[in-house]
């Protein structure tokens, strides 16, 4: 949901040449000692993952709901494509996925910059393409309208241009910009730890105090404010990827495995019993014990990176890759499909598929380089 940071969303690599340095593995201990010495990798082994997490949540959307996307195929995906479904209906867990890898990225990004540094950058990441994404939903709406679902109003819309369209309680233009509002309160939170120069022991304590306030916050009445700021199971995940990346930055140490831990154990509880409500309550054929399984990998692959496992990965045509990840998130859901219904009467199932995914990528890769790239470069200047 820089998301899917999501964000997943979000640059892997330092935004420029004043970024502290990164210690070699073993350099530095998890407890914050260690002298910083070679300069940080671009971090390709993060933009394959959040490729992973995008193409994921794409083979849910079109082809692991069994109930909603039947209105767009006209039958249900289970039968369309009976080898895919039962791997692409775990594919929204892509989203947790994002959430770990926006943590670790967001980390990095914030290190060394202050408050208004790290806004300007946040802003010029996210809202561009957002913007333009905002546009392409209405212009759908209006041109090749959801037989089912009601189209958002002119002012959904105009508020959708905020992001902050959950507190003033409009509908989504898409349904995967929720992903973009946690990650805006993400963002919103974590200016706290930039009050002051950014070093390990404040990450540190701020890691600590807002997860066991998310797990606290579950025994009472709610209140909508920290609710919203500290939701348990993002909590965790935001958590852990923070953790990782002091890993990856002053290496492993107790401190940092037992916060881990700690974020890993919170958020299996919350993922249980969310699975279990999804499949009681919803009629989602998952089981929660896989999905917990699928967000543990998930865990385990940016462990990875943290842990300089990854660090042999260096293909460059990832961070091509990894930069479309945001603009093929916005578009796809809408616009993908608005096209499986176009197209699947005339083409059958898997033509569909294919076509629908190729043609988000072109266009993913348009937005990138002809709406995000001059949007970012005009705006620079004027921030």
């Amino acid at each position: 949901m820089n998301s899917p940071s999501l964000s997943a969303k979000t640059d892997a690599h330092p935004p420029d040449k004043a970024r502290p340095e990164i210690p070699a593995p073993g350099a530095a201990s998890g407890d914050g000692g260690g002298t910083p010495r070679t300069p940080a990798p671009r971090l390709y082994a993060l933009d394959a993952l959040r490729v992973v997490a995008a193409l994921a949540v794409l083979a849910f959307h079109f082809a692991g709901i069994d109930k909603a996307t039947a209105v767009n195929w006209g039958e249900s995906p289970r039968e369309l494509f009976p080898w895919l479904f039962p791997f692409a209906k775990y594919g929204s867990y892509g989203v947790q996925l994002f959430f770990i890898i926006s943590g670790f990225v967001i980390c990095l990004s914030a290190w060394g910059r202050t408050p208004g540094q790290f806004v300007r950058a946040r802003f010029l990441r996210l809202f561009p393409a957002y913007w333009f994404s905002v546009v392409v939903a209405l212009a759908l709406y209006r041109l090749l309208p959801d037989p089912v679902r009601e189209s958002p109003s002119f002012s959904d819309a105009l508020t959708n241009l905020t992001m902050f369209q959950v507190p003033l309680k409009a509908q989504h233009m898409v349904g995967a910009y929720w992903t973009l509002w946690l990650e805006l309160c993400f963002y919103l939170v974590f200016l706290v730890v930039l009050i002051k120069e950014i070093d390990f022991q404040r990450v540190y304590i701020f890691c600590w105090s807002w997860l066991i306030l998310s797990v606290l916050l579950q025994q009472g009445p709610a209140v909508p404010l920290l609710t919203t700021l500290a939701p348990a199971l993002n909590t965790s995940l935001f958590v852990a990827g923070i953790t990782m990346y002091l890993m990856y930055r002053f290496g492993p140490g107790l401190k940092l495995w037992l916060l881990l831990g700690m974020s890993w154990l919170t958020m299996q509880s919350d993922l249980v019993e969310h699975g279990d409500r999804l499949r009681d309550d919803l009629g989602f054929d998952r089981s929660p014990y896989v999905a917990l399984a699928v967000v543990t990998v998930s865990y385990l692959l940016v462990l990875a990176v943290a842990l300089h496992r990854l660090d042999g990965v260096r293909w460059r045509w990832l961070a091509t890759a990894g930069a479309l990840v945001y603009p093929l998130y916005l578009l796809h859901e809408e616009l993908g499909w608005a096209l499986i219904r176009t197209l699947h009467g005339h083409l059958g199932a898997w033509p569909t598929l294919a076509v629908t995914v190729l043609v988000l990528l072109v266009l993913s890769w348009l937005v990138h380089r002809c709406v995000e790239r001059p949007s970012v470069r005009w705006l620079r200047t004027k921030l």
